[in-house]
Formats: C-alpha cells, sequence, structure tokens
C-alpha cells in the first residue's frame, strides 16, 4: 500500500468516528462564554466517546483516553489502526476551536512529545484533530459547528504548514487554519529537524543580547531554555525505512 493513501485511510477513519460522534450527541451542556475556550471538557468528552465508538472497530484497536487527572499525558487519546496484520500506534491530539474567538489557535504541545512517539514508540503519526464549537447562550451549553463546510480537520504533525515554529518555552505552534502540506515521512524528520535549529538559534541570539545587556550593568529576565536527552536524527531514517517497507508490503 502506498505511504500517503496509508496515511490518508487513517486520517478519512478516524474522522469517520468523530463525525459519527458529533451526530449522536450534536450539543454538550457546557457553557460558552463570548470568546471563551472551554477546549479541556470538550476533548475529555470526546476522547472517551472515542473509546466508546472503537471497542468493535474495524481499524482500531486498543484505544484508550487520557488518564483522569493527568495534566502532562503527551496524548489524549491513544490507538493502534490496524490493516491487513499491520499495526501502527497513533497518538491523537484533540483541538475545539471556538469559531466566535476569531483569534482562537490552541497549543499543539512540546517536541519533546514527538520524540518520545518516534523514539520510544517507532511511529510517527501525532495526529490533531481539530473541531469547531459554537456557544447557545447562558444556560443552553454548546454546540458543534462546521467551518468550511467540514466537521472534522485531522492533520498530521507530519503535513502542517510550513509556518509551524517552535517557541522559547518549547512549545509547537501552527495555524490550525492554513492548508496542511503533505511530506514523507523522511521529509518531516528534515523539516522538524531545521524548526528545532531555528528555534535554538532564537534562543542563542536572546541569551547573547541579554549577556550583552547584563555586561552593561543591566538584566532581564531570561527565557527557559530545556535541556533533554541527546537523539540522533539517523535513527529516525532508519526507523522509517523499516516501518515504511513493512507498509509497502500490505496487499
Amino acid at each position: 500500500m502506498e505511504i500517503k493513501l496509508f496515511e490518508e485511510l487513517i486520517k478519512k477513519e478516524i474522522s469517520a468516528v468523530i463525525i459519527k460522534i458529533f451526530d449522536d450527541v450534536p450539543r454538550l451542556p457546557i457553557d460558552v462564554r463570548q470568546g471563551e475556550r472551554v477546549g479541556d471538557a470538550i476533548s475529555k468528552f470526546i476522547e472517551s466517546k472515542f473509546v466508546e465508538y472503537t471497542q468493535k472497530h474495524f481499524y482500531f484497536k486498543e484505544s484508550q483516553a487520557s488518564p483522569t487527572g493527568k495534566t502532562k499525558n503527551p496524548w489524549d487519546a491513544q490507538t493502534y489502526f490496524e490493516v491487513k496484520g499491520h499495526k501502527e500506534m497513533v497518538w491523537i491530539d484533540f483541538k475545539a476551536v471556538n469559531i466566535d474567538n476569531d483569534n482562537s489557535n490552541p497549543d499543539s504541545g512540546t517536541p519533546n512529545k514527538v520524540f518520545e512517539l518516534m523514539f520510544k514508540h517507532n511511529s510517527f503519526y501525532l495526529l490533531y484533530i481539530v473541531v469547531y464549537y459554537q456557544g447557545l447562550g447562558a444556560g443552553l451549553g454548546l454546540k458543534f459547528v462546521e467551518k468550511d463546510g467540514k466537521k472534522v480537520k485531522p492533520i498530521f504533525l507530519k503535513d502542517v504548514e510550513q509556518n509551524m515554529h517552535i517557541t522559547p518555552p518549547n512549545q509547537i505552534q501552527f495555524n490550525v487554519f492554513e492548508a496542511e502540506k503533505y511530506r514523507s515521512r523522511d521529509e518531516f524528520i528534515d523539516f522538524f529537524k531545521n524548526k528545532l535549529i531555528e528555534s535554538n538559534q532564537r534562543r542563542i541570539n536572546d541569551a547573547q543580547q541579554k549577556l550583552d545587556l547584563i555586561k552593561q550593568g543591566k538584566y532581564s529576565v531570561p527565557k527557559t531554555i530545556y535541556k533533554e536527552q541527546e537523539f540522533d536524527f539517523s535513527i529516525l531514517n532508519k526507523i522509517n525505512s523499516e516501518q515504511e517497507e513493512q507498509i509497502k508490503k500490505i496487499k
């Protein structure tokens, strides 16, 4: 099976599950003030329903919702996509967008979880599921709505828009409303590495500016810099090569 077709099948099937949830439960008793975000509560609802709706799914196996009370879990839902004997782990990150908030662009997590997914679990599929909602007024809750004719927008991290960047606090940011840019998994490894280089170069520049200020007898609170375990990108290319060979053998 072609890799791109394999990936499109994952997105199509997950989207179908989420749309089925919204068809069955189009409204939630969660009040939304003008412009307010209630994404966490919506995410918890979708997580539990996704697990429920995939208990006997043709493709999705062993689905789990994030542990209750654990705020730093790297995924909202975890599942295995299985087709003709090949199983692929998928981490799902639900992003609920209030359509009344024009500036809504939810955080997209830390690069650390990307390395955990790829190195520890040998998987490349972190999938953002963007859904849209609108408040119905005080005491009336909210409803799930469409944007640009779609109830669900699935975006693989590997295919996010070109201007994705990593902030000084080590958070991935990209515009969920921008069109996707398809990349092979090897292309994504290079893309992600370059974004990390750009991020760290900005940190170096920022640190140099603050150092210069200190030498002048001034001080500015420095931005946080995270130090993590070293990773070898060549290992990712090897993992990807092995994974793609398995997928291509699917008949």
